[in-house]
């Protein structure tokens, strides 16, 4: 009976046990939801119902989710933009913009669509090096292979021994043809009669590749009496009824500039050769005709929404850079040389104003030909018999406008090789522009010759060239070769006789608004009216040379309300600072 009772004793023992550690590893296990899952739970277990996916295959699934989207994006810009459709860069094949210090040469459409034969590139190419190395004998013994290249050979093989390391070749010249091939619906419908001398661009793009040549499709932009022709709708209107001729182009149409139909139609073009693979898209004629004084009263630009010419060129370089950016290509914008000159597009009026199209072009090309100069000019008797001295006016002006903004373009000028009014333009007349620019710290040129051909002695460095330290020591003037006391001369010469260009130029950047327009309208409500003004001289600060000071005497009449006082001080100090190598003023007349 004890014994009983013992086991059944230790019976119950064993169960409070056991109940005991149940509930022990219950308390400390997750809490199961009513879906079965737990709470807090952090086991690494991999569901045996899911595969394993390796990372190779996560990068094709990725790859085929891009490839998805890309074609519902196609699709879509195909419904959108219809006969001007260019697709995208294929994904995978996407490029960076391309930087270089370009200095090119001019082809036409015709000269490129001559055979490229690499052998006959790089017997040309050795030749011109000889040249250079003054080997006389070697060039002798290379002549004769050198003769053989065709007219781009020769141009391809001076890019392979020369400074020179780009070619602008055309892409719709200057009476609207196409070069190429082009495959956009509204191209090709264009051009379908037009001849092609450009039969493989694909391969003549490979080739300058492999010499890494840098390249520019220049696209005649707004002088197209192709289009115009065949679709005068789009053309410049007369008043009167009918197209408008241009007498000074031999009477022939332009599209108009402020015509959206008309922008995405060269856009369509740029877009297509950015895809086929040049690295810049240079825009030419990109502008009103000129002689705008006897065409403005007789014609009208539908489209033209109360806008001034250059808001229309500005707008169309935006719209350009807006739709080329997924290309990754440059934008370039030819303009006339006087440009470095004008302000605000006057007198010209032909829709180029340097700073509106800069702030939308990578690259500003002014046409700087000395034979394009009148008498006057940079002081000059005959501009086209000095090209040093047109060259260097030019650009001083160009780096000016330059350093009046936040973020200014690249300049690179367009240099004259074909003679002019019995002008002969031989390697010095060339070299001299280039050296003009050089000595300015700008490098970056294209050679403009009709014929193209051109003569490698123009390209090779003299001693005297390579032995020089470029860009020149100005000292304490700045790239204008103006001292501050110039600085604030301008500026109070623009004060004084209400030209408010002057004062835009002098001011630095931080110190008035960036739209000329508003900065012209609050000069002419200011309550402050120079009367006269004298500058004596200028002290550079000694721990910065990009700062100095002013002395100056100035007389102001100062309103307030309807009270005006006369203000006279002399021996007064404002301080200039050297702003993206010009000197600017900081003006107080407090």
């Amino acid at each position: 009976m004890l014994q009983k009772f013992k086991a059944a004793i230790v019976l119950i023992l064993l169960s409070a046990i056991m109940v005991s550690c149940t509930n022990s590893v219950e308390a400390n296990s997750p809490i199961k939801t009513e879906q079965g899952s737990s709470v807090g739970e952090t086991s690494n277990e991999i569901d045996p119902s899911e595969p394993v996916i390796s990372e190779e295959e996560k990068a094709k699934l990725e790859l085929e989710k891009k490839i998805k989207e890309r074609e519902d994006l196609e699709k879509k810009h195909k419904e959108e933009q219809g006969e001007f459709y260019v697709p995208l860069v294929k994904i995978g094949e996407e490029r960076e913009k391309k930087s270089t210090e370009v200095k090119a040469l001019y082809a036409t459409g015709y000269t490129a669509g001559n055979e490229l034969n690499k052998e006959r590139i790089d017997a040309y190419g050795a030749y011109v090096k000889a040249l250079a190395d003054k080997d006389t004998k070697k060039v002798n013994e290379l002549s004769k292979e050198a003769d053989k290249a065709n007219k781009f050979e020769r141009i391809v093989g001076i890019a392979v021994a020369t400074e020179i390391n780009g070619l602008v070749i055309n892409v719709k010249d200057d009476n609207g043809f196409i070069t190429y091939d082009s495959q956009v619906d509204i191209v090709k419908e264009m051009n379908q009669e037009t001849p092609i001398p450009i039969k493989d661009i694909k391969n003549m793009l490979k080739v300058l590749k492999e010499y890494d040549v840098y390249t520019i499709g220049r696209i005649v932009a707004f002088k197209d009496k192709h289009l115009a022709v065949a679709k005068p709708e789009h053309a410049i209107q007369l008043k009167s009824g009918g197209t408008w001729l241009d007498p000074n182009s031999g009477n022939i149409p332009w599209i108009n500039p402020f015509d959206k139909y008309v922008w995405d139609y060269n856009i369509s073009i740029a877009k297509e050769a950015a895809l086929l693979g040049f690295d810049e898209i240079q825009f030419d004629y990109v502008r009103f005709p000129d002689g705008a004084k006897k065409y403005n009263p007789i014609t009208e630009f539908p489209g033209r929404d109360g806008r001034d010419k250059d808001e229309a060129i500005r707008d169309f370089l935006k719209y350009s850079r807006e739709e080329l950016e997924p290309y990754n290509v440059n934008i370039g914008a030819d303009v006339f040389g006087l440009i470095t000159r004008t302000w605000d597009d006057y007198p010209e009026d032909i829709g180029q104003t340097w700073i509106l199209m800069g702030e939308y072009a990578d690259i500003i090309c002014p046409m700087v030909y000395p034979s394009h100069y009148s008498t006057g000019w940079y002081n000059l008797e005959d501009p086209n018999s000095n090209p040093y001295e047109v060259i260097k006016g030019a650009m001083e002006e160009a780096l000016e406008k330059n350093s009046s903004m936040e973020k200014p373009p690249v300049i690179r000028s367009w240099i004259q090789d074909f003679d002019w009014a019995g002008k002969e333009y031989g390697p010095k007349e060339v070299r001299s522009q280039i050296i003009a620019a050089k000595e300015l710290g700008l490098t970056e040129y294209m050679v403009w010759n009709p014929s193209n051909v051109y003569d490698p002695n123009s390209y090779i460095l003299s001693d005297v060239e390579k032995n020089s330290i470029y860009p020149l020591d100005k000292g304490e003037n700045d790239y204008r070769d103006k001292s501050p006391v110039d600085a604030a001369d301008k500026y109070l010469n623009g004060k004084l006789n209400g030209r408010y260009s002057y004062m835009y130029l002098t001011t630095p950047i931080a110190d008035r608004d960036k739209d000329f327009d508003k900065f012209k309208e609050i000069e002419e409500k200011s309550n402050i009216k120079l009367l006269k003004y004298k500058v004596y001289g200028y002290e550079i600060d000694s721990k910065d040379e990009n700062i100095a000071t002013v002395d100056l005497y100035i007389k102001y009449e100062k309103a307030s309300g309807d009270v005006s006082e006369v203000v006279e001080k002399d021996n007064v100090e404002w301080t200039a600072i050297k702003e993206k190598g010009i000197w600017k003023i900081k003006s107080n007349f407090n």
